[in-house]
């Protein structure tokens, strides 16, 4: 019988993928739609292309679909698409509905922002450790699930910036659930 892995080696191991599964069916939908309305060009071609061959339409057709009539086909096709383009549905979500608890968790790590988005010097260094990880255990305490998905979500965008949530994420097996003591 196997062991099973902590989130941060799940993260570690399989990325936005392992985020993705944190989220319940509802919050896939909204992630869906955040992406497709508030996406760049860049982001959103692979997905009309890959829509475009599902429907059999042309890609310019699809370009004009509603949200709402393509979440669940984009659903599907998430395992098909590249990390990178998974991350993006990650980011969108938080951007589109959680930017209060954004900007709670880096208010407390004292980290400049613009209402939830980072607003750093190219030049700058990772915060400090405990100082993340006494602001994530704070969050997680106020916010449970959704915010355990956003400090995963941080933890695959850059470990190495985000190091001070190693232990916190440690915490958790990879679905999301706390860890015997």
């Amino acid at each position: 019988m196997s062991e099973t892995r902590n989130l941060r080696e799940a993260l570690d191991a399989g990325g936005a993928f392992e985020v993705w599964r944190l989220l319940d069916e509802e919050e896939q939908r909204r992630a869906a739609v955040a992406v497709w309305e508030n996406a760049d060009r860049g982001t959103r071609q692979p997905l009309e292309m890959a829509l475009a061959a599902q429907l059999k339409f042309r890609p310019k057709m699809v370009r004009h679909l509603a949200a709402e009539k393509v979440a669940g086909r984009l659903l599907r096709l998430i395992k098909d698409l590249p990390e990178t383009v998974a991350f993006q549905f990650l980011f969108h979500l938080h951007m589109a509905e959680r930017r209060a608890l954004m900007g709670e968790f880096l208010d407390a790590v004292g980290l400049p922002h613009e209402d939830g988005v980072l607003d750093l010097p190219e030049d700058a260094g990772a915060p400090d450790a405990e100082k993340v990880a006494e602001a994530a255990g704070a969050l997680l305490e106020a916010h449970g699930r959704e915010a355990l998905v956003y400090l995963a979500t941080l933890w695959v965008a850059d470990a190495d910036f985000w190091a001070g949530l190693e232990g916190v994420l440690e915490r958790y097996d990879e679905s999301g659930e706390p860890l015997a003591a």
